[in-house]
């Protein structure tokens, strides 16, 4: 996916090195049967995602969906989306939860060890392939993502044009169309770059419990314990924004800029914010909230600085296993 969008990969991320190719070619090592089933199996999942989500949309089928196209193309496809983001950041960790024990089981581990920064190549090629395992799923939500994004611009052409003016009324601050334009084009940016690298990051943490947990009962253990403390923190911002959105958690400016803000970083990765609607009202209701485009793509860019410190410390730790 990267590499369509024109940006170089090195060397150890690219799926025509050597460890890639071993990591790809160990996780495709089933019969054609199961393939087989394992696509039926996730087409039947998605399909009554979507299904659950017009349902949900349209209240039970008692009413439309949305009052506009895109407020329709929100309700319908936010809980799906919003689902199948947890499956995969919890799949990039489970799948990566494993490495050191797989390959020593494999009688791979020895080798890599006795290479010179052949743990290092390792543990980054498996980082790797898990954007080309899991890329069915990744490539889903961000073709989402996209057709979100173009219901934003297409949001954009109504009113003759001025449709950013409306939105950026009585605003604080007051800002030019311009610049409100140039800032929501900073939260689309974000909003596509989120999935990325809080897939990354789950990935890097699930290397650094392999290292750290090999032993399978607490490997396991310190996957579940993660796992619900993700969904105990997600559940709380969503319960707490949606109180304080309903007027039913009544909070001052700074404590509501951080829960929504928090719940958009945390939370579902800016997927609600890409309903212009109900970012304007975002907007009007908390100061200073036209600028979460810039802080969540500050918070994308240090998730990436935060996966490298982390496959940095995994190495440094696996090199020392015997």
């Amino acid at each position: 996916m990267l590499q369509r969008l024109g940006l170089q990969l090195p060397d150890w991320a690219s799926s025509k090195h050597p460890h890639v190719r071993y990591e790809l070619g160990q996780a495709e090592q089933i019969t054609r049967r199961a393939r087989y089933m394992r696509a039926i199996g996730f087409s039947v999942i998605i399909v009554l995602l979507f299904v659950g989500g017009y349902v949900v949309g349209t209240n039970f089928l008692q009413n439309v969906p949305g009052q506009s196209l895109t407020e329709s193309m929100m309700a319908i496809l936010f809980w799906p989306t919003f689902i199948l983001q947890l499956i995969l950041q919890f799949a990039a960790m489970i799948l990566t939860a494993n490495t050191v024990s797989e390959q020593k089981r494999r009688l791979t581990w020895d080798n890599l060890r006795a290479t010179e920064g052949g743990i290092g190549v390792g543990l980054r090629a498996k980082w790797a392939s898990i954007y080309y395992r899991l890329r069915l799923l990744l490539g889903l939500v961000m073709g989402i993502r996209i057709i979100l994004v173009i219901g934003i611009l297409y949001d954009l052409t109504g009113f003759q044009g001025r449709y950013i003016d409306l939105l950026i009324n009585n605003i604080t601050p007051e800002v030019s169309p311009i610049v409100g334009a140039l800032l929501l084009a900073v939260l689309m940016t974000a909003a596509l770059l989120l999935p990325l690298t809080s897939m990354g990051m789950q990935a890097a943490i699930g290397l650094l419990i392999a290292v750290n947990a090999q032993q399978r009962i607490y490997n396991v253990m310190l996957q579940i314990i993660l796992i619900v403390l993700r969904l105990l923190i997600v559940v709380g911002l969503i319960f707490a924004t949606t109180q304080f959105i309903n007027n039913q958690l009544v909070l001052a400016d700074a404590p509501a800029w951080l829960l929504a803000g928090g719940y958009a970083a945390f939370g579902d990765w800016g997927l609600r914010f890409l309903h212009v609607g109900f970012y304007s009202e975002i907007w009007a209701t908390i100061p200073y909230t036209i600028f979460y485009g810039v802080a969540l793509l500050v918070f994308a860019l240090g998730q990436s600085l935060v996966t490298e410190w982390i496959l940095a410390l995994s190495i440094r730790q696996a090199e020392r296993i015997g």
